[in-house]
């Protein structure tokens, strides 16, 4: 069970949150060791020859996409416009007045203090949790009024641990007081109740946001889709009557897109 758990834990996090999970300094001392180990083991000049192959590939790429003749994979084409993502209609258009619907955005976090980073004893028994939370809100949209989540998201706090963060957005506060109750939340309830004097090194956190309709709005612009942005919504089609997923994402182009005041289906107030 613990391997799997690890093996799980790995999973969940993403190359990024791996990179981070120790500092600048460890990661440059196990650089150093593996290139110590090349240099006794080869000859010198066979030993240098992979990192400075590594090295000079990075800078002849990083030339080639800044001078225009490689594709920037950092740059998808359909992104590169003025876009905003606002809670569509049922039969999956935009509303007609911006930001009619109320939101709930709740935040969810995980963080270890630990020199193991991830491999902290505990953390790899926390993660499943929040896998299952969001299978369970994913497997039931409209009975938990879930509409989606961001991308894990990572930061190193003051004290040198990361923190696992994730965003997500319901319909109304009673749906995600509901979910709360729901066995994968309670699952993951009971366990930190039963471990958190065990592993003081892990932490959690939540907090809650109940915005009323009229009181949000949102702008990407050369973004990659992130936040609202990456929810999904059940609407009916128009032309097939059938039942489909969508994305809110649309072009944000002048008239009631225009401004953040506009974007709340305020329009009638000055813009600051």
């Amino acid at each position: 069970m613990a391997i799997m758990g690890l093996m799980s834990t790995i999973a969940f996090m993403s190359d990024t949150y791996i990179k981070q999970n120790f500092n600048l300094t460890t990661w440059l001392a196990l650089g150093a060791c593996v290139q110590s180990v090349l240099v006794l083991l080869l000859p010198t000049r066979v030993a240098l020859l992979p990192a400075a192959t590594l090295l000079l590939a990075k800078i002849i790429n990083g030339a080639l996409i800044t001078k225009g003749f490689t594709r920037n994979p950092y740059l998808p084409t359909p992104y590169l416009k003025r876009m905003t993502a606002p809670i569509p209609d049922a039969d999956g258009s935009p509303p007609e007045k911006n930001a009619d619907k109320g939101v709930v955005v709740f935040i969810v976090g995980a963080n270890y203090n630990h020199p193991l980073g991830l491999f902290a004893p505990g953390f790899n028994s926390l993660s499943p949790y929040f896998q299952n939370m969001w299978k369970e809100a994913a497997s039931d949209k409209e009975k938990w009024g879930y509409l989606g989540n961001s991308d894990n998201m990572t930061m190193v706090t003051p004290g040198g641990g990361n923190s696992l963060v994730s965003i997500s957005y319901w319909k109304s506060i009673d749906h995600l007081y509901a979910f709360a109750r729901g066995p994968s939340h309670m699952a993951g309830w009971n366990w930190w109740a039963d471990t958190q004097e065990q592993w003081p090194h892990i932490g959690i956190m939540h907090e809650t946001y109940n915005v009323p309709a009229g009181n949000w709005e949102n702008i990407y612009q050369n973004y990659h889709p992130i936040g609202m942005a990456q929810t999904k919504h059940k609407v009916i089609d128009k032309e097939t009557g059938k039942l489909r997923m969508t994305s809110p994402l649309i072009e944000a182009k002048g008239g009631k897109w225009k401004s953040m005041m506009h974007r709340m289906g305020r329009e009638d107030k000055e813009e600051v």
